[in-house]
């Protein structure tokens, strides 16, 4: 019988061929849309990463017209170039000068004796180096030196580690104060030769060395010169136009408005300068992004391209139809061929660069026209390109702009002008009279500059004149490394008129802000420099005390009659005078008809109270015109004295303006921001720097306000209070026994006494005090603004609560300042640098967000991280990460479909086996049932 197969192993046959045959028909298909998938999501890919790349050099390209530097060139000509060249920036004006170069500028050199050894050992001390004006005769006589005031000198330590030629040299270079030194050998040896770094004559070079004597052979000063001068300092010399010049450098800027002369040589005659705008460079940049336009525009055709004669329906290019190249290409167009107002030239258009519609709508720039427009107006194709601020104001700088800031004009008005911070020291009679010996007693002080602590050492010796003694102030000031490295300084002067120092900080603002930190009693008294504390002490003015004609000598305005005891006490440095009372009282009236008997009469009570003691007091009288009040001074001959008043009664405060406390001058006053508004609003302001509010709603200032006042009659020295102003911690305010109780004159008298706290005035926090009428209390509000402005009282003694109707914290009806708020306005954003002028208006800032500075932000924004070409870029690779994940989904499937169909067959193979088994045994028995059946016949 025929046998019964199976695919397996009962029949034999081989399943793994026909099994990678079904698994196969299923796989091929699946494969081939994955494959297809992939080919087509990788090409796309590869065709935007050409797209991104042709978009981001039109971006590069057009990023080089949005700075204004690429606009500023300018062509200078010369007639003798080996004689004189120059250079042109924007705002040279266009036209031919006639120069005429009679010498050169030249540094000053000075050469040291020979020496057979660079290590040789020569003296160890300090050389110090001043700039100015050397005096030689035609016969090589030194005749003087006049300092140059406006360069800084500098002091050179020479000790055991430096002590040599070489040691020298390098110690001169690492200074880097403007002196170069080189050793050279002339034959006869090594000699130390130093050279100004800048020439003309105010910066020639006067070395005076102290210490030892072997330091003295680089003496170059009056008195000795051990170094021979080389060559001279010299000005250069020059005619523009028939007008003499002269000027230490032979790189000269600012004669011509714009234009850098370079003086090469001097000449015979007139040399002809002629300028003119340049737009040469700037022309190929403008070619630069209509070429590359123009790559990014073809090849995004092509890459868009639909060719409907293909196929049975016509066959797309590889990115026909993508959304994000067609958004992309819309928003370049539209960026580069928008309009905008306000401007001469408000398009591409109009300078040269038109689209041919007839050529694929590409870009076509015509050279010459766009020359033609630049030469007409060079301000307006800028603006037309880059994001620019126009002042009308000379004095005014545009500085930068933010994302939020809208073309348009808007106003400009300062309020006050940025100040740097100052210190003016205590008048001293004795640097008037000049040779003031300073030695180890009196040459050491810390100091405070902008924030900067520094110890500072004076150079021991004798100063001729305060002026000299000031320069040795600020070379040793400026000198510390703490200050050079955080480019911080000081200029110091000697004021004459007021016989005192006089300190000026570099910087601007808020923070620019000198103090002394400390010093000791004899550093005070022979450099009139003081800590807070120290000092003359000096009375609040008032009209009692004001003459006829401000002089002290001549009658006061109402004679002053003493008919009840006035009284106080002072204390110097610790020691008290006890209570004293000025002659006069209800019983022996005392009249003062002038301030000079009055002053006698205070002066007298002070020098009984402290005789014996070493203490010689002097009272002063000073007199204000603005306001035709005058008061009085108390002083020491040590301006370190610590000068206190206390037991002040009414009849004192009133009658002499005395008041508790230590009521010393002034000596650090904090720079100030600008201040003012841009298109109306007010403005923030960090030193120089005005920027542009960011809300239409302004920051508002925080205040204190509480309860009605008591009364103020009853005000006493021990009626004391503290507040916190913007964070900072005021001292003790006091206005002891009040005169004149009126409120508002009150309320000025806050104001005074709160503002002149040094820890309010160190931290450059201030109030306005001013009486509240609808509360009937005193309003303090801060002179900040923003969240941070706040004002509090911190605490509270004797009856100053029920005086000035105040409790501590916050206060019942107080506030804190706000931060500007609502929509953005549209000069937000805006920084200018005001420089110089006066406060009011100060004309328009005209705001411009060219083609350029607009299209490079968009392109820009495509390329962020949530761009639209980052986006497409993402989806793209996401599709990719799909397929791959399909990929293994299949595999997976068909190793199941094939694990299946394996376990089938063999399950088959069995069954099909056992049939043939069964089979094989039935065909092995059929015979014998043969057999058998045919012996049963035969019998």
């Amino acid at each position: 019988m025929a046998s019964i197969q199976s695919l397996g192993i009962g029949s034999g046959l081989l399943t793994s061929e026909l099994l990678e045959q079904l698994v196969e028909a299923e796989r091929a298909p699946a494969v081939a849309r994955l494959d297809s998938d992939q080919a087509i999501a990788e090409a796309r890919l590869e065709a935007l990463g050409e797209v991104k790349s042709a978009l981001s050099t039109l971006n590069s390209s057009i990023r080089g017209l949005t700075s204004l530097s690429a606009f500023n060139a300018s062509q200078v000509t010369s007639s003798n170039s080996e004689a004189l060249s120059a250079t042109a920036s924007s705002v040279a004006e266009s036209g031919s000068y006639s120069v005429q170069v009679g010498q050169l500028a030249q540094q000053h050199s000075i050469v040291s004796q020979s020496y057979e050894s660079t290590s040789e050992a020569i003296g160890v001390g300090t050389l110090t180096f001043r700039f100015g004006t050397t005096d030689i005769d035609g016969s090589d006589v030194y005749q003087g030196f006049t300092v140059n005031e406006d360069a800084q000198s500098r002091a050179i330590t020479i000790d055991s580690s430096n002590n040599t030629l070489a040691g020298i040299r390098d110690a001169i270079n690492d200074a880097d104060f403007g002196v170069q030194a080189t050793i050279v050998d002339d034959g006869s040896g090594y000699r130390l030769l130093m050279t100004s770094e800048q020439g003309g004559a105010e910066n020639s070079l006067e070395i005076t060395a102290s210490g030892a004597a072997a330091l003295s052979v680089f003496d170059f000063n009056q008195s000795s010169q051990s170094m021979e001068q080389t060559q001279a300092a010299q000005d250069a010399e020059f005619t523009v136009n028939g007008l003499n010049i002269s000027r230490d450098n032979n790189l000269v800027a600012g004669v011509i408005p714009g234009v850098t002369l370079n003086l090469k040589a001097a000449t015979a005659g007139p040399v002809t300068l002629s300028i003119s705008k340049d737009p040469g460079e700037l022309v190929e940049k403008v070619q630069g992004v209509v070429d590359n336009y123009n790559a990014l525009k073809t090849m995004a055709d092509v890459l868009t391209a639909f060719d409907p004669d293909a196929g049975d329906s016509g066959q797309g290019s590889v990115l026909s139809g993508d959304r994000a190249l067609r958004t992309a290409m819309n928003s370049v167009n539209n960026a580069l061929r928008s309009f905008s107002l306000g401007n001469t030239y408000g398009s591409l258009a109009e300078v040269g660069v038109t689209t041919n519609q007839f050529n694929d709508y590409l870009m076509e720039f015509d050279a010459a026209e766009f020359r033609a427009a630049f030469a007409d107006d060079p301000q307006a194709v800028t603006a037309l390109f880059a994001t620019t601020g126009q002042p009308s104001d000379d004095d005014i700088s545009f500085i930068t702009s933010s994302t939020a800031t809208q073309p348009g004009s808007y106003d400009v008005e300062v309020t006050r002008m940025a100040t740097a911070g100052r210190y003016e020291g205590i008048s001293v009679d004795s640097l008037a009279s000049g040779n003031i010996t300073i030695d180890d007693s009196n040459n050491q002080f810390n100091i405070l500059v902008n924030g900067v602590e520094v110890d500072i050492s004076l150079t021991e010796g004798d100063y001729a004149t305060a002026d000299l003694l000031a320069e040795e102030v600020q070379r040793q000031i400026n000198s510390h490394s703490d200050l050079r490295s955080s480019a911080n300084s000081v200029t110091v002067s000697y004021n004459a008129s007021e016989s005192r120092m006089e300190m000026t900080s570099n910087r601007y603002g808020k923070e620019s802000v000198i103090r002394m930190i400390s010093i000791d009693s004899a550093a005070a008294a022979t450099l009139g420099l003081v800590e807070e504390g120290q000092g003359p002490y000096q009375g609040l003015f008032n009209s009692a005390l004001a003459t006829t004609t401000g002089n002290s000598s001549d009658p006061l305005n109402a004679a002053m009659t003493v008919d009840s005891d006035t009284q106080f006490s002072v204390s110097i440095n610790g020691v008290d005078s006890g209570l004293l009372t000025l002659p006069g009282d209800a019983g022996t009236p005392v009249t003062y008809n002038t301030a000079d008997e009055l002053i006698t009469a205070v002066e007298s009570l002070l020098d009984g109270a402290f005789a014996g003691e070493g203490i010689d007091l002097t009272v002063g009288y000073e007199y204000d015109a603005d306001s035709g009040t005058a008061g009085l001074t108390i002083s020491t001959g040590s301006a370190g004295d610590e000068i206190v008043f206390g037991d002040v009664n009414l009849a004192a405060a009133t009658r002499l303006g005395f008041v508790d406390g230590n009521a010393e001058p002034v000596t650090s006053i904090r720079g100030l921001n600008v201040a003012g508004t841009i298109n109306g609003l007010q403005a923030e302001g960090n030193g120089q720097v005005l920027t542009a509010s960011d809300g239409i709603t302004p920051a508002t200032s925080g205040y204190y306000l509480n309860a009605p006042f008591g009364d103020l009659s009853t005000s006493t020295s021990g009626d004391e209070f503290r507040l916190r102003v913007d964070g900072t911690l005021s001292g003790t305010i006091s206005l002891g026994v009040i005169a004149d109780t009126d409120p508002d004159n009150v309320a000025d008298l806050l104001t005074n006494a709160i503002n002149n706290d040094p820890a309010l005035l160190a931290a450059g926090a201030a109030v306005a005090v001013t009486y509240d009428a609808d509360s009937g209390g005193f309003r303090f509000t801060s002179q900040s603004r923003g969240e941070a402005s706040q004002v509090s009282v911190a605490s509270l003694s004797g009856n100053a609560g029920t005086v000035f109707g105040l409790v501590t914290g916050s206060g019942a009806q107080s506030a804190s300042g706000t931060k500007a708020s609502g929509d953005a306005d549209p000069a937000s954003g805006i920084r200018l640098r005001i420089t110089d002028g006066a406060v009011g208006s100060r004309g328009t800032i005209d705001f411009f967000r060219g083609l350029a500075s607009q299209t490079t932000e968009l392109i820009d924004s495509m390329f962020a991280s949530d761009g639209l070409m980052t986006g497409r870029t993402d989806s793209l690779n996401l599709e990719l990460e799909r397929i791959a994940e399909k990929r293994v989904e299949l595999a997976e499937r068909l190793a199941a479909t094939e694990s299946r169909l394996q376990a089938s067959f063999f399950a088959n193979d069995i069954i099909i086996s056992n049939f043939n088994s069964t089979m094989d045994f039935l065909e092995a028995q059929l015979p014998m049932l043969e057999a058998l059946a045919s012996g049963r016949e035969q019998s």
